[in-house]
C-alpha cells in the first residue's frame, strides 16, 4: 500500500507545486519581463516590445491593459484588451510559449506563440487607421483589414486582405489616384529591417497595379505594375504614366528612395 501511495504522492504534489510557484513565487513583473525579453530577443525581426498593466490569474493565465510592437523606433502595432495563457510544460523545457486573444481598435486577434522559434496570429477585420505603422508610413485611410501571420525560424510571413479598401493619402508617388483602389491584397515577409514585399495587388475600376520589391532599412526598391482599364485614366494620368509603357495596357514604373516616416503629431486621427 504505501508502494503505491508514493507515487500517488508525486502525481498529485508535481502539479500542486507548479501552480504554487505560478501563484506565489512569480510576481507580475518577472512575467512581464520574460515576455518582453522573449520578444525583442529574437534581434533578426528588430521588434520591441511594451506591456501595460499586465497581471496573472489563476491556473497560467494573464491579463494585460496593451502590447505596442515598435519595428525600430516606429509603433507598428497596439493590441488591447488580452488575455493568455502560458503553457507549462514548455517552461519545464525553458521555452517560453502562449496563447493570445485580444484586440486591435475592434477587430479580434488571437495566436499562439513558441518563442522565439515559431508562432501564428490571426487578425480578424481590423481598422485599417487602428494599425500606427500604416499611418506612420503616409497611408491614411478606412477599411477592414484581415491577415495571418506566421513566425518561422525569426522570419515572420504575413498575407493580408482590405475588401473594402478607402486609402484617402499616400507619401509614395504613383501616378494614379491611391483612392481609386477599392480592394487590396498582398503577401509579405519581415526579417530584421528588412521587408521584402512578394506581391500587393489593388484593384479598382480605373484598372489593376501591382507592388514588388523590398524595403530595406527604411529605403524601398519596389516595382510598380500598372495595368489600367481602357479608357477610364484620366489625360492627365494616361500622359504620366506614359513614359512607363511596357506594351499594350502594361506599365512598370520603378519606386525607390527613403520611406518617411510620418512623426505622430502629423499623423491624422480621422
Amino acid at each position: 500500500m504505501t508502494k503505491l501511495r508514493n507515487p500517488l504522492f508525486l502525481i498529485i504534489s508535481i502539479p500542486i507545486f507548479i501552480l504554487l510557484l505560478w501563484l506565489i513565487a512569480l510576481p507580475d513583473s518577472i512575467i512581464k519581463t520574460t515576455i518582453e525579453n522573449s520578444i525583442s530577443n529574437n534581434g533578426r525581426l528588430n521588434i520591441n516590445p511594451s506591456i501595460k498593466g499586465l497581471r496573472k490569474g489563476l491556473f497560467f493565465t494573464v491579463y494585460a491593459e496593451s502590447l505596442e510592437l515598435k519595428i525600430g523606433k516606429t509603433t507598428a502595432l497596439i493590441i488591447t484588451d488580452i488575455s493568455g495563457r502560458i503553457n507549462p510544460l514548455y517552461l519545464l523545457k525553458k521555452q517560453f510559449a502562449f496563447s493570445i486573444r485580444g484586440k486591435i481598435g475592434t477587430g479580434n486577434i488571437k495566436g499562439f506563440f513558441k518563442l522565439p522559434e515559431s508562432g501564428s496570429l490571426k487578425i480578424d477585420k481590423a481598422e485599417f487607421s487602428a494599425i500606427p505603422y500604416l499611418a506612420s508610413a503616409g497611408l491614411q485611410g478606412k477599411g477592414l483589414i484581415s491577415a495571418r501571420l506566421n513566425l518561422t525560424n525569426n522570419i515572420m510571413d504575413a498575407v493580408f486582405e482590405i475588401p473594402d479598401a478607402d486609402i484617402r493619402s499616400s507619401t509614395m508617388a504613383i501616378p494614379m489616384p491611391i483612392s481609386s483602389f477599392r480592394k487590396i491584397q498582398g503577401a509579405l515577409q519581415l526579417q530584421g529591417n528588412t521587408i521584402k514585399i512578394t506581391s500587393i495587388s489593388l484593384d479598382s475600376d480605373k484598372g489593376y497595379a501591382r507592388i514588388k520589391g523590398e524595403v530595406m532599412n527604411g529605403s524601398m526598391n519596389l516595382t510598380l505594375e500598372l495595368m489600367p482599364s481602357a479608357g477610364k485614366l484620366e489625360p492627365i494620368e494616361s500622359m504620366l504614366i506614359s513614359k512607363y509603357w511596357i506594351s499594350p495596357g502594361y506599365y512598370v514604373i520603378p519606386v525607390k528612395g527613403p520611406l518617411m516616416f510620418l512623426p505622430p503629431q502629423t499623423i491624422s486621427k480621422s
